[in-house]
């Protein structure tokens, strides 16, 4: 499964460059980004056990005007979370190494002393490798990786004529991971949809 969607992603990533690129503007950068994503697990009534994953980490992005396609790696510390009853409680769960594949449409607004433009796309976090709390690896620790939606806004700031300071701020919803529909068939309930902001500051460079 992450196979397929890793190539159909870079596939789909490959053919949208091929089609947009000519007579289109074209640049590519990199920077940092900053990831949470929480309400993945399972609820049934008023209870609900999940997990939450807050990453940061580097990424690196191809842009043709109106489509940027990106790959980053970052580590995530995994919280536990239980709420019953109005009450809620975590505890630190361990840690993850992911590596992320996003294609974004865009289309930009240019006003003047930078360029607006609202996003919306596809990504797939793959988590890579998972240690818990005590150092132990989780041999399935791809059992955590997610498909989700993306959209918001970035905005390009012009530094130079061919350098500029690039911005985004995205809301996610992740699909439920094979994780928490294996901890759904263990204790009942229904899966939940993940959600959460993805910030994204870097640098780009036109061709």
């Amino acid at each position: 499964m992450q196979k397929k969607v890793v190539l159909a992603l870079l596939v789909a990533a490959l053919v949208a460059g091929g089609v947009f690129a000519d007579g289109l503007s074209l640049s590519a950068g990199g920077g940092l980004l900053f990831d949470l994503s929480g309400n993945n697990g399972i609820r049934e009534g008023d209870s609900y056990m999940g997990i939450r994953n807050t990453s940061f980490g580097l990424y690196g992005f191809f842009d043709a005007t109106y489509v940027e396609a990106d790959i980053s790696f970052a580590r995530g510390s995994i919280t536990m979370v239980a709420e019953e009853g109005g009450s809620s409680a975590s505890e630190d769960f361990g840690s993850a190494m992911q590596l992320g594949l996003s294609l974004l449409g865009k289309y930009p607004i240019d006003l003047g002393s930078f360029t607006l433009f609202p996003l919306f796309g596809i990504n797939y976090n793959m988590v890579l490798s998972f240690k818990d709390v005590d150092g132990n690896s989780y041999d399935d620790a791809g059992d955590l990786s997610q498909l989700g939606i993306l959209g918001g806004v970035g905005a390009d700031f012009g530094l130079s004529d061919s350098l500029y300071l690039r911005a985004e701020g995205l809301f996610q919803l992740r699909f439920a991971s094979k994780f928490q529909k294996d901890m759904s068939d263990a204790f009942g309930g229904s899966t939940t949809i993940g959600m959460g902001p993805r910030i994204k500051v870097g640098i780009g460079i036109k061709f």
